[in-house]
């Protein structure tokens, strides 16, 4: 009986699950790592020149943990900003509503936070058009879409989304300040002069996105293509026609 017993106990060390610290929780904001300071600095940065820089700050604070939690499978939504994965398949026609794709837009999503910033501003100009620069419509569509206009229940809760946004913003209005981030603001890599330039030559050049042949036009913020169900390596895009942010806005 006691081998029984033993072997029993033996069996069970054995297949026993890892034990593993999980964290429900963000840190406060004076907790930060300073990974978290340089994700909330490049957000600002990002948004900025579009009027977004707090707003985008206050929604990676929001949705990541300014980086630290990048997925959500129960939407799916991935990056520091928790974009809508089907969301931002539907913007690229070319791509399939699969399973399939939208782990490969997540893992971009997730892995390339200057692609996520982008999709995060496009979706907050598209909501500046629909709500003429209403800013709490825009943070509760960021959140709801249009479902919180025909729901009291999607309501209640991007009105909460949108108040929790807002509080981050006062919060990083100061704490930007603070000789604790300009120190980590001056430690941010330089971006190389040639990538500056090559920027600078794009946006005076005035790309679109789709160009004359429709089947073979380039993506601008997605790097791959996709045949048949297989995804193609990444694409280099050619100087056809890219305007910014001009993708397809499909709600």
């Amino acid at each position: 009986m006691q081998r029984i017993i033993l072997s029993l106990m033996l069996f069970g060390v054995a297949f026993a699950a890892p034990k593993v610290d999980f964290k429900n929780a963000c840190v406060p904001l004076a907790q930060f790592s300073k990974s978290q300071k340089e994700v909330l600095l490049r957000s600002y940065l990002a948004g900025e020149s579009e009027g977004f820089g707090l707003t985008l700050a206050a929604i990676a604070w929001k949705e990541s943990c300014a980086g630290e939690y990048k997925m959500n499978f129960q939407d799916p939504s991935a990056g520091n900003f928790h974009a809508y994965i089907p969301g931002v398949i539907n913007r690229y026609p070319q791509l399939k509503q699969n399973g399939f794709t939208q782990n490969m837009v997540g893992a971009m999503l997730v892995e390339d936070d200057e692609f996520a910033a982008k999709i995060a501003i496009l979706e907050l100009k598209f909501w500046q058009k629909e709500h003429k620069g209403n800013w709490k419509n825009i943070i509760k569509s960021y959140n709801k879409g249009y479902s919180w206009k025909k729901s009291t229940s999607a309501n209640t809760q991007a009105e909460k989304y949108y108040q929790e946004v807002a509080w981050r913003i006062k919060e990083l209005e100061s704490y930007f300040k603070g000789k604790d981030m300009q120190r980590v603001a001056l430690e941010l890599p330089k971006v190389p002069k040639e990538h500056k330039e090559r920027k600078e030559q794009e946006k005076q050049e005035h790309f679109y996105v789709y160009g004359e042949d429709f089947v073979s036009s380039d993506f601008k913020f997605l790097p791959i293509y996709q045949v048949g169900n297989e995804f193609a390596k990444p694409y280099t895009p050619k100087k056809t026609i890219i305007k910014d942010f001009e993708l397809l806005e499909i709600y």
